[in-house]
Order: C-alpha cells, then sequence, then structure tokens
C-alpha cells in the first residue's frame, strides 16, 4: 500500500511539473519513485523517507542550477548595449572641439564623439570602433584601416 502511494504522489509531482516548469516538482517526483521502489522491496517508513529525502534534495542540490542555466535562453545585448564593438563609417567629420559627428553602423546612422578627447579630428570615410554609448552619443575610436579585413 504504501509503494502506491509513493508511486501516486511521484506521478502526481511529475505531472505537476508539466504546468509549473519550475524544476522543484520533478525532484520530489523522482524521490518519491525512489521510496516507492524501497516499499516494494520491503523497506521499513522510516528508509522509504530517508530514501526519498536523500534522492530528491541530493539531485535537487546538484543538478537543478546547472540544468536551469543549461536551459535558460542566453541574455544578449540589445539597443545601444549592442553597438559596442560595433564597427562603422564616419559620416560627418567626428570633431570633439566642434561638437559634430556622426557614424553609419549598418543602416543605422549614430552622433559619435572621440573617445580620446585631444585627438584630431576623424574624417569622413574613416572607420572606427564603438567602445561605449552615452545617452544617444557613440563613443569611438579610429581603426587603422590596415588592420581591417579584406571585403
Amino acid at each position: 500500500m504504501a509503494a502506491l502511494i509513493w508511486a501516486i504522489a511521484g506521478v502526481a509531482c511529475l505531472l505537476l511539473e508539466l504546468l509549473t516548469l519550475s524544476f522543484v516538482l520533478v525532484y520530489f517526483g523522482v524521490g518519491s519513485l525512489a521510496a516507492a521502489a524501497v516499499a516494494l522491496l520491503g523497506g521499513p517508513l522510516a528508509i522509504q523517507v530517508l530514501v526519498f529525502a536523500v534522492v530528491a534534495l541530493g539531485l535537487l542540490a546538484l543538478t537543478r542550477r546547472p540544468l536551469v542555466r543549461h536551459l535558460q535562453p542566453r541574455k544578449e545585448a540589445t539597443n545601444v548595449h549592442a553597438l559596442i564593438g560595433r564597427r562603422g563609417i564616419v559620416t560627418i567629420p567626428i570633431s570633439n572641439d566642434g561638437n559634430t559627428g556622426q557614424i553609419r553602423i549598418g543602416t543605422e546612422y549614430w552622433t559619435a564623439r572621440d573617445a580620446d578627447e585631444e585627438a584630431p579630428a576623424i574624417a569622413a570615410g574613416e572607420h572606427v570602433e564603438v567602445i561605449e554609448v552615452r545617452g544617444v552619443t557613440a563613443r569611438v575610436r579610429r581603426i587603422d584601416s590596415h588592420a581591417l579585413p579584406a571585403p
């Protein structure tokens, strides 16, 4: 009779896990099924409870965090954070002193300033790399044209 109760509890936990996807009930379901196996083998109630606790909590402690980390989608940079590290072409010369500058990255145009406050202006047509974004202004650095891959 105890084996049947453990089995019903185990199946119920596994079914509930399908509804919640919290990756917690599955461990109690597996622990219950392990306790049901002990009950079928004639183990006393104390051993059944011990097996349930060890299996459920042991698996929970050892596998939940890596499993959740593996199954969760990776967070990718979006919006302005996705610009950092991207390369663009200067469309309006960048002059920090003149408070001018614009770059094109793909099909988007961004106001740009040189990250090096003391550097000379960057001419239109030069390649730059975004190193940070402040508000809606990309802070860029000049890229050596010889370092660019061939088209």
